[in-house]
């Protein structure tokens, strides 16, 4: 394997770790900027939704332009939005640096899967970009820890300062060892993502992407202070709890894909569901609960309960999208980034109106309850999953390249 793909990889690490930063910095980010943490958590709705509007406008727009370009540009863009977050004086200034940062991640990550696809042969083209796409679901299991540990010693700005500088060596890396590439291929063009909106099962896809991103991705966004209201733990502490939740929904992700292979997609994303809504429900029971020794365990061995089974779907759901229209899967699942980023953005709102309205008691029982919602959408199309899974098995390329690993119905 090409050592630029390690390269490649490490950029979507930087934009991974910025993507889940705020959440492992909340409570330090809203107290500096003097705003609630409810407010402070629209950091990650404005990055989700900037990210989700702009990855298929700017790609489109810069296609004419040669990969390697686009690619130094995005990062350098993104290390300087980085380096700014670092100086910002009030919160206006801190959304302003992370939509900066949203739109330089947008045009990278599709680019760096392009750019893989393009330059190692066929038969290494799916390790590629596995490898590229594990940046992130690494950002999650060793980003978001040690960008909350390293701003509980120095503070939240150093945490965004290590994330600049990740990007700035990615792009000296790349620099040196990318080999120059034209842009190669056609564009997918906005009439061929309209005319698959239009059929039904398509659109409840997405719609699942979109209820069960936004019911994971709530937790996940508030995290931090949900630790805080139910454990006794420092930050270096919470720190190595966060890395145990990141190391979960790795583990999820890889046994996922065994069980959609043994249960079948429909079984495995039910399952996933309903184990989802209980789990979350037992969540905002333990924000009750009088803080103690015996809390603190119960607590992290149920967070991590959580990821593990909160990223279970991911695998499923994809070969579930690319069931659906087999020969247009990269449409159906470019259109499942943008619902999914859709999600995270709809997480981070909905989870900072439960906390302004209700409080951190009520955030468990509002994932659970967009879960519910995702169970019966899935229940929906259960039919039209155990008819075509035999064929499914046949025309899925195996293993379904993973475009993201997050969330139950998040991209893997």
């Amino acid at each position: 394997m090409p050592i630029f793909i390690l390269v490649l990889a490490l950029g979507t690490f930087a934009i991974g770790t910025e993507e889940y930063l705020v959440a492992g910095l909340l409570p330090s980010v809203a107290a500096d900027m003097h705003v609630s943490e409810e407010v402070a958590g629209q950091l990650v709705t404005v990055f989700a939704l900037t990210y989700a509007i702009g990855s298929p406008l700017l790609v489109t727009a810069m296609a004419h332009i040669g990969r390697k370009r686009v690619l130094l540009i995005s990062l350098v863009l993104f290390a300087l939005a980085n380096l700014a977050s670092t100086l910002a004086p009030s919160a206006s200034w801190l959304f302003g640096t992370r939509i900066l940062a949203a739109l330089a991640a947008a045009i990278y990550t599709p680019t760096a899967m392009a750019a893989s696809a393009q330059l190692v042969e066929e038969k290494l083209r799916g390790r590629a970009m596995s490898i590229i796409l594990a940046g992130s679901t690494g950002a999650l299991v060793l980003g978001l820890p040690l960008g909350s540990w390293v701003g509980s010693l120095f503070g939240w700005r150093a945490s965004f300062a290590m994330v600049a500088l990740i990007g700035t060596l990615s792009a000296l890396l790349l620099c040196i060892l990318l080999p120059n590439i034209q842009q190669h291929g056609s564009v997918v063009s906005w009439s061929e993502r309209l005319a698959l909106l239009t059929k039904r099962h398509v659109w409840l896809a997405l719609a699942l992407t979109f209820i069960s991103l936004v019911g994971a991705n709530s937790l996940l966004t508030y995290i931090r202070p949900v630790l805080d209201r139910v454990t006794t733990f420092d930050a270096a502490l919470l720190s190595l709890v966060l890395f145990g939740i990141g190391a979960a929904s790795l583990l999820g992700n890889l046994l996922g894909g065994y069980l959609a292979d043994r249960w079948g997609i429909g079984r495995t994303l039910i399952r996933v569901y309903a184990l989802m809504i209980l789990i979350t429900l037992t969540i905002s029971l333990l924000t009750l609960l009088h803080k103690s020794f015996a809390l603190n365990i119960i607590a992290v061995v149920i967070l991590v309960v959580w990821s593990t089974v909160a990223w279970l779907g991911a695998p499923a759901l994809n070969s579930y999208l690319a069931m659906l229209e087999p020969q247009s899967a990269p449409v159906v699942l470019s259109l499942n980034m943008t619902a999914l980023y859709l999600g995270t953005a709809g997480a981070g709102a909905l989870g900072g109106l439960v906390l302004a309205l209700g409080g951190i008691e009520y955030l468990g029982a509002t994932c659970s309850l967009a879960m519910l919602i995702a169970l019966l959408l899935i229940l929906s199309n259960t039919r039209l999953v155990n008819r075509n899974k035999g064929q499914a098995r046949e025309e899925v390329p195996s293993p379904v390249i993973q475009q993201k690993s997050a969330p139950a119905g998040e991209q893997s």
